[in-house]
């Protein structure tokens, strides 16, 4: 008889322990957790699993986070979107061969090129990652012949074209490839003229790490790129500050998924300062800071932290508007979290029904919003019609 396809985290798990030869009690050791909870995780008792969980059980078997999460491509039927298209963009033997005269013909008008960047960030905050998928791959050979003809011209384009990858890569549980896509993304910005631009794309990169489970490596490189841009708050400018802010934010949450509490507290107090001096959000190269971001990721971190009431005092701070659509439907995710904790089931299922309505194609992406949804599906006698929604988002 054929195996059935693991289909939960904790299915995974257990295939990829049997594999390795180990018992429960020896992978719990590894990983630094009970033999209850590893047991309960892979007899399905216990849906839902913590990022925490998850990335010392990835450390254990060898493996990173999305493969226990069960990332993949899960992208609209749009002619031309396919997640190994992008891979194979980023991951390219012809990146190794020198720039051609042949290669630098046509579709090379920087204004142009701009304009699709600008609408591929539109696609990815939107949640339609289909229609960014197919775009993508030509955007990328188009910005990199513009970046090879003129490198100041070409650079802010061509970083922000490996970084929309890097993104979407994630998302699709392309995480090494994603590493890639972020690197060449700082190499790009490195050629150009705006150290903050290229602060940001550090933070890209901080934010793959995270992904990858390497907590300390992602705060690590926030941090000391944070430092070479911090500004003197009488004397910031704008974009300046949301760079240096969005990036003690990244170390934030890094410090956060591990369990960090304090250094994760104190680099929001840093953050809510520099915030205060902001004012207002704002969106500097498609990094978000402001008052209301360090409202979000607070919420981030006192989830992670199992500190719902922290979470949703936190949350009361921010402001919708202020945030992108996916921003929103993840920070609703986040309020979920926090209201389950506290048992609130009618209010948690609420938050996941308003991030769901977001982007469906963005929501099936989400291993959190699945993690969100089992929980509730565990602790609900009957199943609403809304949570059946829900649990429906990850069946097609």
């Amino acid at each position: 008889m054929p195996q059935t396809k693991p289909t939960t985290p904790g299915q995974r798990v257990r295939g990829l322990r049997l594999r390795r030869g180990y018992k429960q009690a020896e992978l719990a050791e590894r990983a630094g957790l009970s033999v209850d909870l590893v047991s309960a995780l892979e007899r399905d008792v216990k849906k839902g699993m913590s990022w925490s969980s998850m990335v010392k059980l990835a450390r254990a078997l060898d493996v990173d986070p999305g493969v226990i999460a069960g990332k993949g491509p899960y992208l609209e039927p749009v002619p031309g979107a396919a997640s190994l298209a992008v891979r194979d963009a980023v991951i390219n033997p012809d990146l190794l061969l020198e720039m051609r005269p042949e290669d630098g013909q046509g579709g090379t008008d920087a204004a142009e090129l701009w304009r699709r960047v600008e609408r591929g960030y539109d696609a990815y905050f939107g949640g339609e990652f289909g229609v960014l998928a197919a775009e993508l791959p030509d955007l990328i050979h188009r910005c990199r012949v513009l970046h090879g003809m003129d490198r100041t011209v070409g650079a802010a384009s061509s970083a922000h074209a490996w970084q929309l990858a890097a993104r979407l890569l994630v998302h699709t549980g392309r995480d090494d490839a994603a590493a890639v896509a972020a690197e060449r993304a700082i190499s790009a910005g490195q050629t150009g003229d705006d150290p903050y631009r290229l602060a940001t794309l550090y933070g890209t990169y901080s934010w793959v790490l995270l992904h990858q489970g390497r907590t300390e490596e992602a705060e690590k490189i926030a941090v000391r790129v944070a430092e070479e841009i911090e500004p003197t708050m009488s004397a910031a400018v704008p974009n300046q500050l949301t760079a240096w802010g969005g990036l003690i934010l990244h170390a934030a949450v890094a410090c956060g998924a591990r369990g960090d509490r304090t250094q994760a507290e104190e680099y929001l107090s840093v953050a809510r300062a520099g915030a205060a001096r902001a004012g207002v959000d704002r969106h500097d190269y498609w990094m978000s800071f402001g008052p209301s971001h360090v409202g979000v990721q607070t919420t981030h971190v006192m989830t992670a932290l199992n500190r719902p009431d922290a979470a949703l005092k936190a949350s009361a701070t921010v402001r919708r508007e202020d945030l992108l659509p996916v921003q929103w439907g993840r920070h609703r995710l986040n309020d979920a979290r926090a209201l389950l904790q506290l048992r609130k089931w009618e209010a948690a299922e609420e938050a996941a029904v308003e991030a769901k309505a977001v982007s469906l194609e963005w929501f099936r992406h989400q291993e959190f919003a699945r993690s969100v949804v089992d929980d509730l599906v565990d602790h609900r006698q009957r199943l609403s019609s809304s949570l059946r929604d829900l649990v429906s988002a990850f069946e097609q």
